[in-house]
């Protein structure tokens, strides 16, 4: 069957290369094109995959002899234990002769014994070395299989990538101007005057200039062939620059010539080429990572080299939920955000979500772990009256990066657990109702609001009137770092557990969930992605939003950026995030917003965390 699949490979490798020889056809590009290098890479590929798929039957092959010979092995083990056991009967009834003739001769069934009990550990010993050698195959075996995959894979992207360089290789070709000469006949009926038979002798004339340099741009390109079976899928956008009706006039029998020069110049939209070519539109834009609720953004799209390397042997890679193996591993992906899990059983996984816009090098360090809650896992604590605590995410120990551009590297001895949201009005109302707790907003500090930036103290507002419309699953604002301490007291009397506010390596490490970008999904605001001033939501300036709003991070954390600044359980009174009233800069996961601590605004919430 693992022959077979090879096989079938080799066979899915055939049209690969016919296309590639009709590309070759159907190019006139220069030896720099780099499609023509990428084909080159290609060819390479494609030669190390089939050289692999040689080197890897050979290495099946010695292990199923391995296998084999383990078999004959442990088959021959029975019938020397046999024969050592026959022996050993004969060499004590010699023993029991011995006691009545003295004269007895032992010495024949001694050897015999002697010789069946070296064969027995001759064999044991032949046993374990090819026990040995079964596992040192077996592990070579799964390495080239990893290999193999990684080989594929790498032939895939590079296919991917060639697409893309033709797509832009085209888009450049079909974007032409010249100047073009083109002479029309026509024959003009008795009925018309001189001036509507030159008037239409001059467009027809222009017609067929416009039908000239489409025919010329497309003569030109690399891929014509290709290029002109999909034509008529394509509004090339010829302009007429400028036109000049070099000589006209009439030939006879009513025909009239008109010579006409034009300069012009094709604009095809950016997927004329993925039409041309017959290829998704993938190819020439990309989206945007955005929410449902946004609409889609298009850019460039190109490629990057990715090597991934760790300290530990025999681990594994996965990015964007494909497996590529053990380290070390090279790999060639769009330029963007991709999830890079590097993990190996015993250890703390190397979990990032990473903005790769250029060729990098990732090290990804993997710290030992002994028996500790699963990372990611979400729970809710029970409270009375069949309520529930926040929901939990846990956030596993380990080494992490934290600060401007990730560059401080923090340990997390212990797990922890962090709410998926900000705590909500309805969530902290069920406190109030349970304890009649009065925050400090309402007992006549009021709450502060900003005013076109600067902060104005509203002093009838308080978490129930914020100055906006709130909803149950609205964050809690007007909340001062005293009044959420109270709060995660609270939830801790009524679990038993310990509640309080994350500390800011705590926080950061839960928002950024392994990302060394300013947003966990980029360096770009972006439009939609948050919650902030200025940001393109229904809520920018205006009011919070409901939390999850917005997709979770990696690590299934909500409200990371943007809605509302959080308090943090520091010594000095610092809250993070950003909020629905700042710019989208503060919202940058390492951007920190001292307070004093009995600040209460309508743009500070907080969320809890719980120790495991």
């Amino acid at each position: 069957m693992k022959s077979n699949r090879i096989a079938a490979l080799a066979f899915a490798l055939t049209p690969i290369l016919l296309s590639s020889h009709a590309l070759a056809n159907d190019t006139t590009a220069a030896t720099d094109d780099p499609v023509v290098a990428l084909e080159q890479k290609l060819a390479d590929k494609r030669s190390e995959i089939g050289n692999h798929a040689e080197n890897l039957q050979t290495q099946r092959d010695k292990l199923d002899a391995l296998l084999a010979e383990r078999e004959t092995l442990a088959n021959k083990a029975m019938e020397l234990e046999k024969r050592r056991t026959l022996a050993q009967e004969r060499l004590d009834e010699q023993f029991r002769r011995l006691i009545e003739n003295p004269d007895t001769d032992l010495t024949q069934y001694k050897d015999d014994y002697q010789s069946a009990w070296q064969a027995v550990k001759d064999n044991q010993k032949s046993t374990l070395q090819n026990e040995q050698a079964v596992a040192e195959q077996q592990r070579i075996v799964e390495g080239e299989n990893r290999q193999k995959q990684l080989l594929v894979s790498a032939m895939e992207n590079l296919q991917e990538a060639k697409k893309e360089a033709r797509v832009k290789r085209l888009r450049q070709e079909l974007t032409f101007s010249d100047s073009i000469e083109v002479v029309h006949t026509i024959t003009c009926s008795e009925s018309m005057t001189l001036a509507a038979c030159s008037n239409q002798g001059k467009t027809l004339t222009m017609q067929k200039a416009v039908n000239t340099f489409q025919s010329h741009v497309l003569d030109k390109v690399t891929e014509s062939t290709t290029a002109k079976l999909n034509a008529n899928r394509v509004s090339f956008n010829i302009h007429v620059m400028n036109s000049n009706v070099v000589d006209s006039g009439f030939s006879g029998d009513n025909r009239y010539i008109t010579r006409l020069q034009a300069e012009m110049k094709s604009q095809p939209d950016e997927n004329a080429a993925c039409k041309l070519l017959d290829f998704a539109e993938r190819y020439c834009v990309e989206k945007s990572f955005t929410t449902a609720k946004s609409s889609p953004k298009q850019q460039a799209k190109r490629w990057v080299n990715v090597k991934i390397r760790s300290n530990r042997y025999e681990d594994n890679v996965t990015i964007n939920g494909v497996t590529y193996g053990s380290t070390p591993v090279e790999i060639m992906l769009p330029a963007g955000q991709h999830q890079l899990t590097v993990e190996k059983s015993g250890f703390e996984p190397y979990s990032r979500q990473m903005f790769m816009n250029k060729d990098s090098v990732v090290w990804a360090s993997l710290r030992e772990q002994e028996n500790r809650p699963k990372p990611g896992k979400q729970f809710a604590d029970k409270l009375s009256n069949n309520r529930q605590a926040p929901q939990m995410v846990v956030i596993g120990a380990g080494q992490y990066r934290v600060g401007f551009e990730a560059k401080k590297p923090v340990v997390v001895d212990q797990p922890f657990s962090i709410a998926a949201t900000p705590v909500t009005v309805k969530q902290f109302g069920e406190f109030v109702a349970a304890t009649g707790y009065v925050t400090e907003a309402e007992e006549g500090q009021g709450c502060t609001a900003l005013d076109n930036g600067e902060p104005k103290q509203l002093l009838n507002h308080s978490w129930r009137k914020p100055g906006f419309d709130q909803e149950d699953n609205s964050p809690v604002v007007c909340i001062t770092r005293d009044d959420a301490n109270m709060y995660s007291k609270w939830l801790s009397t009524q679990t038993g557990f310990n509640y309080t506010l994350p500390s800011e390596v705590q926080w950061e490490v839960a928002a950024r969930a392994g990302s060394e970008s300013d947003f966990w999904w980029g360096n770009d605001i972006g439009v939609g992605n948050a919650n902030t001033g200025w940001s393109g939501t229904m809520w920018s300036n205006k009011s919070t939003s409901p939390v999850a709003s917005f997709p979770a991070n990696p690590f299934g954390i909500y409200d990371t950026a943007g809605n509302v600044w959080e308090w943090a359980g520091n010594q000095t009174p610092v809250a993070r995030g950003g909020a629905w009233s700042f710019s989208p800069s503060s919202a940058r996961v390492a951007e920190r917003l001292e307070l004093k601590s009995d600040l209460s605004a309508n743009y500070v919430g907080f969320r809890v965390v719980r120790n495991i």
